[in-house]
Parts: C-alpha cells; sequence; structure tokens
C-alpha cells in the first residue's frame, strides 16, 4: 500500500483548525486567530506536528487566491473605477509614506540603504485576505472607513507588481528586468481582458446549456486558476489574476451562482493560509529578543496606523473615520512574506533581520481581528480628545442659518440623492451633510445644498439648523454611527422626526431604541419588492398586489415598532369604503369593450363596481361620463368589493 504522509499532514493541518475554530467561535472571537495560533502550535519552530510545510504554502497560495476572485465577483470595473480618486490620493499617501518612514527608521537603526528601502517596500503593505474578510463578515464594505481601507488595499496589490520589479534592481540584478519583458506583460494582460470581454460570456453560457452543475465548478476553477497563471507568467501576482478574473466575471449574470460555489473552497483553503501563516513565527526567537520585538511591534503598528490615517484624512474624510482606518490597516499583509522571500534569496536580508521581519509581519496579522471588532470604540475615545469638528462649508452654515421646518439628509449616496430629489421636486426645503469631501464638492458644483462634515457631530448638525429642522433623514451605511446621529438628533431637537435607512432587519430594535421614528430596511424592502415584481408577472391587478404587499409590510414592521408608531400600510390610502377596495384593471388589446361606451356596456349595473377613473396615455380622467368610449390600453380604477371586482374583470375580458 503506497505511502501518503502528505495525507497525514492535511489531516492534522485540518483537524485542529476544525477545533481551534470551534474553541475561538464559542469565545466570540475570530476564528482567524485560531488559525493562526493553530500555525505556532503545530509548525517547524512549534510542536513539528507538519512535515511537509512547503505543500502547506503552496496550498495556502490557492486560499489567497480564491479570496482575491471573491472579491473581484462582488466588485465591478465601474465600482473600481468610482474608487480610483481615493486609490491614488489615500493609497498613494500610505504605501510612500509608509515606505519612507520605515526605510529612514531602518537607516537611522544601522541597516544598509538598499535593505532599508526594501524593508519599508515589504513593511508598506497591509492584508488584504484578513481585513476584507472581516470588513464583509461586519457588513462594512460600503461603510465610509470600509471603502477608503478598499481602496488603499487595491493600490498596494497594484504596487507589489513595482516592487517585485524592484527588488532585483535593489539588489543589483537589473538584468533581470527590461523593456521587453515590460511589453510581454502588458500583452498579455490586453489579450486577457479581450478574452473576458468577447469570449468569456459565450463559453459560460455554452456551458450552463449543458444543464451540469459539475462542469460549471470545473470550467470556473480553471478561469481562476488560469488566469492567475497567465498573470504571473506575465511577470504579475497570482491574486491579482485572481482579482481580475472575478472582475470579469462581476457583471455577468452567472456571478451570484459562480460566487455561491466557489465559496466552500475559498473559506477551505483560506483556513489553511491563516495556519500557514501561523507556522512561519519563530516563538523561541521572538521570547529570546522578547523587550527589542515588543518595541519594534509597537512601534511598526502605530506608524503604519497613523499614516494610513493622515491618508484617509488627505481625502477629507473626518478624524473618527480616519482613525478607523489605520487601526483596520496597521498589519503586515500576505504579500509582505513574498516580498520576504525575493528579498533573503536575493541577499538584502540576513537570517536574523529576515526572522524579525517575519515575526512582525506574522504577529501584526494576529493582532488584527483582535484590534478590529475595537477600532470603532477606540477611534471615537481618541476623537473625543480633539475639537469638534465643524462643516467645511461657509455658505452652506450660512443657509442653515436662516432654514425652518426643512429636512436634514445625511448621506450622499443613492437613497440620499432620490429623498433630495423628491423634496426638490416637491419645494420642500432641505440640507445634505456628505463624511466624502470628494462626493460634496461635485455636488456642490451642480448646485446642490450640501456640506461636508460628519453627522454624528453636534456640531455639524447645530451648522444645519437641526434645532429648527421638521425631520431628518439617514442614509449613511455605518450602523454605528446611524445610531450615534440619531441619538444626538433627538437631544437636540426632541420633536424632530428621523427616518433611518438601515441594511438589516436586526439592526430596526437598536435604532428604535435610540429614538428614531421610523426604520427602513434594504433586506426587508427588497424581499416585498421581490414579492411585488412577481405578482405582476402572474397577472395579479395592482390594487391586489398593493393590499398584500401592505399586509405583509405591516406584519414585518409591527414587530420591531412600538404601538404608538406609525404603520406603513398601503392599504389605508387605497380604501375609501370600509368594505371597499379600488382596484386597477388594464383592458387587454382583445377586449370586446374596446371601442364601446360605458353606457353601451351598462357596467355599473353588470357589475355593481364604480369606474372611478381612467388612466390613459399618462392622463387621469375622474368621474368618466357615461357616453366615454373604452380605448385599447387604458386602466379602469375600480370600487368595489372582491365580487364586485371579480364580475368587471369578467365583462372587460369576455364582453
Amino acid at each position: 500500500m503506497p505511502e501518503l504522509p502528505f495525507l497525514d499532514d492535511i489531516l492534522i493541518l485540518l483537524g485542529m483548525a476544525l477545533l481551534s475554530a470551534f474553541i475561538f467561535h464559542r469565545l466570540r472571537l475570530s476564528p482567524i486567530i485560531g488559525y493562526l495560533a493553530t500555525g505556532i502550535i503545530i509548525g517547524p519552530h512549534g510542536f513539528h506536528l507538519i512535515q511537509n510545510v512547503h505543500e502547506v504554502e503552496l496550498l495556502a497560495e490557492v486560499g489567497v487566491i480564491l479570496l482575491l476572485f471573491t472579491i473581484g465577483l462582488e466588485f465591478s470595473f465601474s465600482r473600481i473605477l468610482h474608487l480610483k480618486n481615493l486609490m491614488f490620493k489615500s493609497g498613494m499617501t500610505q504605501v510612500l509614506g509608509t515606505t519612507m518612514l520605515i526605510s529612514l527608521g531602518a537607516l537611522a537603526w544601522g541597516i544598509p540603504g538598499r535593505t532599508a528601502l526594501a524593508l519599508g517596500m515589504i513593511m508598506a503593505l497591509s492584508s488584504t485576505a484578513i481585513v476584507l474578510k472581516l470588513l464583509m463578515e461586519k457588513g462594512e464594505i460600503d461603510s465610509a472607513h470600509g471603502r477608503v481601507s478598499l481602496a488603499i488595499l487595491l493600490f498596494q496589490d497594484l504596487c507589489v507588481v513595482l516592487m517585485l520589479i524592484a527588488m532585483p534592481l535593489l539588489a543589483g540584478q537589473a538584468q533581470d528586468f527590461s523593456p521587453l519583458q515590460a511589453l510581454q506583460s502588458l500583452a498579455i494582460m490586453a489579450a486577457l481582458f479581450t478574452f473576458a470581454r468577447y469570449a468569456l460570456q459565450p463559453l459560460l453560457k455554452a456551458v450552463m446549456r449543458t444543464r451540469s452543475g459539475e462542469l460549471f465548478r470545473i470550467t470556473v476553477l480553471v478561469l481562476v486558476l488560469g488566469t492567475a497563471w497567465i498573470t504571473q507568467e506575465a511577470g504579475l501576482s497570482l491574486a491579482l489574476g485572481a482579482f481580475l478574473a472575478g472582475l470579469a466575471l462581476a457583471e455577468s449574470v452567472y456571478a451570484h451562482q459562480v460566487l455561491s460555489d466557489i465559496i466552500p473552497f475559498r473559506d477551505t483553503f483560506l483556513a489553511i493560509f491563516f495556519i500557514s501563516v501561523g507556522m512561519l513565527v519563530d516563538i523561541e526567537h521572538m521570547f529570546d529578543n522578547g523587550a527589542m520585538f515588543l518595541l519594534l511591534f509597537l512601534l511598526l503598528c502605530t506608524l503604519k496606523a497613523l499614516v494610513a490615517s493622515l491618508s484617509a484624512l488627505w481625502t477629507r474624510y473626518p478624524a473618527r473615520t480616519a482613525l478607523m482606518v489605520g487601526l483596520i490597516l496597521f498589519q503586515g499583509g500576505e504579500f509582505s512574506f513574498i516580498l520576504l522571500k525575493q528579498a533573503m534569496a536575493l541577499g538584502l536580508l540576513d537570517e536574523e533581520l529576515y526572522q524579525v521581519t517575519l515575526g512582525l509581519v506574522a504577529m501584526s496579522m494576529m493582532a488584527t481581528p483582535i484590534i478590529f471588532p475595537r477600532a470603532r470604540k477606540i477611534a471615537t475615545l481618541l476623537t473625543s480628545f480633539l475639537p469638534a469638528p465643524g462643516s467645511q462649508d461657509a455658505l452652506a452654515q450660512d443657509r442653515g442659518k436662516y432654514l425652518s421646518d426643512h429636512v436634514i439628509i445625511a448621506g450622499y449616496g443613492i437613497a440620499g440623492r432620490s429623498v433630495a430629489q423628491v423634496l426638490k421636486g416637491m419645494d420642500i426645503p432641505y440640507m445634505v451633510v456628505e463624511l466624502n469631501g470628494e462626493v460634496a464638492r461635485r455636488a456642490r458644483e451642480k448646485g446642490e445644498s450640501i456640506t461636508y462634515g460628519d453627522s454624528t457631530s453636534e456640531t455639524v448638525l447645530h451648522a444645519l439648523g437641526i434645532e429648527r429642522a421638521k425631520a431628518m433623514v439617514l442614509a449613511i451605511n455605518d450602523a454605528s454611527a446611524l445610531a450615534r446621529t440619531t441619538r444626538t438628533a433627538k437631544r437636540l431637537n426632541s420633536s424632530i422626526y428621523v427616518l433611518v435607512r438601515t441594511k438589516f432587519v436586526l439592526e430596526m430594535e437598536a435604532l428604535v431604541q435610540q429614538g428614531a421614528d421610523e426604520v427602513i430596511p434594504d433586506e426587508l424592502e427588497a424581499s416585498l419588492q421581490l414579492a411585488a415584481t412577481l405578482l405582476r408577472q402572474f397577472g395579479i391587478p395592482e390594487g391586489r398586489s398593493l393590499k398584500a404587499i401592505a399586509e405583509l409590510r405591516r406584519q414585518h414592521y409591527s414587530t420591531h415598532r412600538g404601538a404608538e408608531a406609525p404603520r406603513a400600510d398601503l392599504s389605508g390610502y387605497l380604501s375609501t369604503l370600509e368594505a371597499g377596495t379600488l382596484e386597477f384593471e388594464r383592458l387587454s388589446d382583445a377586449s370586446p369593450c374596446i371601442g364601446r361606451s360605458l353606457a353601451e356596456l351598462n357596467f355599473r349595473a353588470h357589475t355593481n363596481c364604480t369606474i372611478v377613473g381612467i388612466l390613459r396615455q399618462e392622463r387621469q380622467l375622474f368621474n368618466p361620463p357615461a357616453s366615454l368610449q373604452l380605448e385599447a390600453g387604458d386602466t379602469l380604477i375600480l370600487m368595489g368589493g372582491e365580487d364586485e371586482l371579480k364580475n368587471a374583470r369578467t365583462l372587460l375580458k369576455e364582453g
């Protein structure tokens, strides 16, 4: 019987991963900490339970590839382009600032210039795998700090390509790079983009026609690994290729199916990746140099957090958001290990410096799941010692002084813009406060009544005239900011009506407790819209559909609102008599009633139903006379009971 020593390693690795994930889940801590601790225990510097360390590292690479692929799936080229300003402002500031400061610090420590610059590049990177996984788990990828963190991480990943090219140059091996090689890389990337743009969709469509789930999953895996391999051959990183493959599929109708098929593979291989990181840590070496290692660890994390915070501040985000970004991106990254290995192979680092750097990167990654859940509280505590932030727009402040009975809109995303557009159409005065300075600037140039500021700040709310405002609409993605803004607004103006848009139903109760008068969860409203669209597809009349959806909405909201809270029940507006309802019935093109007048049809006598009005070519004809002839495309507004409405539908269909 053949020996399979690597199978023993896999069983030990997955068994320990299962045990650690279970324990840390019960402790309500991130399983990532458990995976990293597992790696330290079973690795070559621990109990040495794993013999084939290199093979484990190869499996770990697959985890990073699949993670970047799923991240690409959840984004799109248009969304990346939307982040381009943040990428090049915050991202470039963070990478260049961190590289320069760490390099200068290494020079002051007596490390040679080339080695110091290599260390600066290695330490400038943060962990895309850990940070994005934590942001997605918390549902904060679209929050202000989530967007800035994502933009910086994407810029870092793009910089890895340049760093891999720069390392041989630093080591004096410039012959490893040539303009021809760069052109070859560009040509391969252009071919990859052309394939994704024109050939990928037909290929997936052909595979789906086979109705074989197995064939579809194999095709996706070949696509992911193949794209990663091609980009590596082009001189770029495996992970970048996987990210591009995800982006190529993000706009596809198959994106959700691909995501559901790939997630089980991703989570398994990611556990192996985090364990492999822990296996690299030499605990004995760290304890032998404990004081120095702790000092370097604190210096590194503090420096990276400060630079990342300043990078976010430069794009005009408030101090609290900027500090959260710093507290999220203080660690080293998975690509740091790749650059470390290359620097070691090129002779830029000796064994001692390699182990110290390796330990710092690994331990900072282990600290991330501990700091991340506390980042908001730490940032809030630190900003409490700073002067209260105010609005940056003097014109908006002046306008806010004279407004009364107006609406304050917090957040200028899709929801905020829609509310502003409706209020403008109704001539209702309003002011918008937006956390993203660039978004506020562009909206102001288009004539919008908007100011840059943090809606959680009392100073900002005072500038917007919160004491005289009639209502406030919160359309921001930060759950903590929603609660704080609601609480602050109610304290400054107890009579203000606060309408909150949130993502999840589970957040409703907490927001109501903070003082929100009405909470609209995206999760629930999207499900109701799905039901309404489905009923329309089955030809259910609009009135019946609205009433059914209104009742479902009432049931859901009543469990999360107080007895005094208003009911969002549209059927109340559709009922004019206790036993009667309004219904909308569109005439089909084949209806025998077309061309006949209401008098000819003797409509009221035959159906006991009243025609309240007729919608005709975007016109509303109320109380139509008996001589009015029905036309193709007319929609009749009927009033009556269920039986009467049924008679009316039969008459309009059969004559």
